[in-house]
């Protein structure tokens, strides 16, 4: 008898184990939802701000990353677009050669890294257009390092 009320304390108490665990792994809040497609990430963050009149309100911010390789006179990705006002961060590996990142209307620039490193930069898109990112090492430039980062 005993070992039966044991074998329905155990199950009784995994049951409850179990139902504990899968409430704290519920859905992700609208606050803090990803979408990945492809070679970027997309975040969208619902931050409380106040406006003029002191009163709050939601914004969003939104937050991109993308990882691009760089290796011998191309960027593995080609165009890059995101929405005005889009937090940009660009993690920037390196399969060959020695490069960097750069677009100049944005002020953006990652570090020159050899083959196999990896750096990062992170910027602002506050201004819609059509802008060249490039690499800024020797000639790569005009040896057609280049890509194109468009702000919709």
């Amino acid at each position: 008898m005993k070992v039966v009320i044991a074998i329905v304390g155990l199950i009784l108490l995994a049951i409850a184990g179990f139902l504990v665990t899968s409430n704290q792994a519920a859905a992700p809040s609208p606050e803090d939802e990803m979408v990945t497609t492809g070679e970027s990430e997309m975040t969208t963050n619902a931050n409380e701000a106040k406006s003029d009149t002191g009163t709050e309100t939601d914004t969003e911010v939104q937050a991109m990353t993308f990882t691009i390789d760089a290796f011998n006179f191309g960027y593995s990705q080609e165009e890059i677009r995101v929405p005005v006002g889009t937090e940009v961060t660009i993690n920037l590996t390196n399969s060959g050669g020695f490069h960097d990142w750069v677009v100049d209307e944005f002020g953006a620039a990652t570090e020159k890294i050899s083959a196999g490193s990896t750096t990062s930069v992170t910027f602002i898109a506050d201004e819609s257009g059509t802008y060249e990112y490039y690499c800024s090492v020797g000639n790569h430039r005009a040896q057609g390092m280049v890509g194109t980062l468009v702000v919709e």
